[in-house]
């Protein structure tokens, strides 16, 4: 297989980074490579604070990857998250040129250049992806494709995201000194949308939750578009080190604990079971009912789940998500999640693994990838975009004109 063929997602999490190769056929990942290592405390809160520790991490991930798919590894699409994310809804509006008042694709350019214009974004902040959510024709709304459409009047709706230049551009200098060129920064709820949701979820309105090790983040579809995307500081390692607390053991112990016994609701737990903990600073073992353990847990959770009820009901009605919500994310698969978000937020909630997977299916089969398998995914569109005009587009706008331009010839 052509190299220009593959494509490689870069996970570079709080708790792990790891690297997925594939290619995509009939909108399926086909994954042959796969590499996952531990930064250590390269990472924090979802954001790179020793360049050295993480580009080895990327370094030793690439490698393994690189090996299980007999293929180098050189261009890389990255997910970002972290409480720097900002986001907003913009427009953009223009009246059509030509006697003919037919929209062409110099007017959507305009107009989307428009939106990016009208709403001011601080110098420490750059622009991410604007998303397109509609177009409007005079008054005729809800348009995804206005080329060719005849109006005097052309409104672009957009949601713009935006991170921490400093951010940004500790990834590019770790994935440079890892000697891998960046090809986009991809927001991570954004690719993980990408993996774990289904075109009729994201057309009839739901959310998705991604909680990571560092932050959890939240996107908001309506009508197949984003409305909505934040970024919490606050994630699994927190679950991670009330336990160490409560528990007075290690953090590597209490993680093992939450992995092999946690539950995020107390009231589901057997009141007989009980796990053994070891005790911080020696070789001697406690024992401690597994409600006890859970007892940890749930706050911690119900902490995260109402932050994401208070973001959902300040940005959108529930009544308009009748898809609910789908949780990804290492946090995710705890016993007792799904229960006690429905609980919280008031709405169906799944877990959210990743869609048409197929090769090394086995490697990637759990929400806590659906982030890398999303960068694949990703990237596959956006170079289907790319191609329709080679050599047009640069630059963080025109990718957006790419990324239209990619909508109007599926």
């Amino acid at each position: 297989m052509r190299a220009d063929e593959l494509f490689v997602g870069l996970d570079i999490g709080t708790t792990k980074v790891c690297v997925v190769v594939g290619d995509v056929r009939k909108n399926q990942v086909n994954v042959i490579g796969f590499g996952q290592t531990a930064p250590g405390d390269g990472i924090k809160k979802g954001i790179i604070v020793d360049i050295d520790k993480t580009t080895q991490a990327i370094l030793d991930a690439v490698e393994m990857a690189e090996k299980m798919a007999d293929a180098a590894v050189q261009r890389v699409y990255v997910g970002i998250a972290g409480s720097h994310i900002s986001s907003i809804n913009s427009q953009g509006i223009v009246a059509v040129k030509g006697n003919s008042r037919e929209i062409t694709n110099e007017d959507i350019d305009r107009a989307v250049d428009n939106a990016k214009t009208a709403v001011p974004i601080p110098a420490t902040q750059e622009i991410i992806h604007i998303l397109p959510r509609e177009f409007v024709v005079d008054e005729q709304k809800e348009i995804n494709n206005p080329l060719g459409m005849v109006g005097s009047r052309l409104e672009a709706q957009v949601h713009i995201v935006t991170g921490a230049v400093t951010a940004i551009q500790n990834i590019f200098k770790c994935c440079e000194n890892a000697d891998l060129k960046v090809e986009e920064i991809v927001l991570q709820p954004y690719a993980s949308a990408m993996a774990a949701l289904t075109e009729d979820e994201r057309k009839l309105g739901v959310v998705l939750v991604d909680i990571g090790g560092g932050t959890t983040d939240l996107i908001i579809f309506q009508n197949g578009h984003v409305v909505h995307c934040y970024s919490s500081p606050v994630g699994g390692q927190y679950v991670t080190n009330d336990i160490a607390v409560g528990l007075k053991t290690s953090t590597a112990v209490a993680e093992n604990l939450k992995i092999k016994f946690g539950v995020a609701r107390a009231d589901l737990v057997d009141e007989r079971s009980s796990v053994e903990v070891p005790v911080a600073g020696g070789e001697r073992t406690k024992t401690y009912p597994q409600k006890f353990l859970a007892e940890i847990i749930e706050p911690r959770m119900e902490e995260i789940f109402n932050t994401i009820k208070e973001q959902i009901t300040r940005h959108v009605s529930i009544d308009v998500i009748p898809a609910g919500v789908v949780i990804t994310g290492g946090c995710s698969l705890m016993n007792g999640c799904v229960e006690l978000a429905e609980e919280i937020l008031g709405l169906p909630v799944r877990c959210g693994y990743p869609l048409s997977v197929t090769g090394l299916k086995e490697k990637v089969q759990s929400p806590e990838f659906a982030t890398v398998v999303g960068l694949i995914n990703y990237g596959s569109q956006n170079q289907r975009a790319e191609t329709c005009e080679p050599g047009y587009f640069n630059g963080v706008v025109s990718r957006v004109k790419s990324f239209f331009r990619g909508m109007f010839t599926d």
